[in-house]
């Protein structure tokens, strides 16, 4: 069902302030995209193999309000497992009890078609799923 860890994604006020850390460990800004679906704007950051997503809420809408009250600026916010057949795996869940925020695909960063989990299915960590045609890096 999962074939590897897409990213981790971590919730941050503002992704120019943020990403100088990252930078100084190694990991590079890869691509910088504002998800409307969502309200963020996304920076993918790699060092080559593995990505971090820094993920800026842009408005006060709904889902940016519940990503500011439930999470915390620069915590981790969520992680993506890279899957093959997200509709499929969105049923299999569903037959299985788990609950999904999102029960079928919607547009994420990077081209990718994405789904959340609810967050008490992961015990309290955001679980996304991503399926790619292409990869970021």
């Amino acid at each position: 069902m999962v074939e590897q860890i897409d990213h981790i994604g971590v919730l941050v006020e503002d992704i120019t302030s943020s990403r100088g850390i990252y930078e100084q460990l190694g990991i590079e800004l890869v691509k910088t995209e504002r998800v409307p679906e969502f309200g963020v704007e996304i920076a993918f950051m790699s060092n080559g193999t593995e990505l971090i997503e820094l993920v800026e809420p842009l408005a006060d809408d709904e889902f940016t309000q519940l990503l500011v009250e439930q999470d915390h600026s620069g915590f981790l916010h969520h992680i993506a497992f890279r899957v093959e057949d997200i509709e499929g795996v969105l049923e299999d869940l569903k037959r299985a009890g788990i609950g999904l925020r999102d029960p079928a695909p919607r547009q994420g960063a990077g081209g990718a078609s994405v789904a959340f989990l609810e967050q008490a299915a992961g015990n309290g960590v955001n679980i996304e799923l991503v399926e790619r045609d292409e990869e970021v890096i």
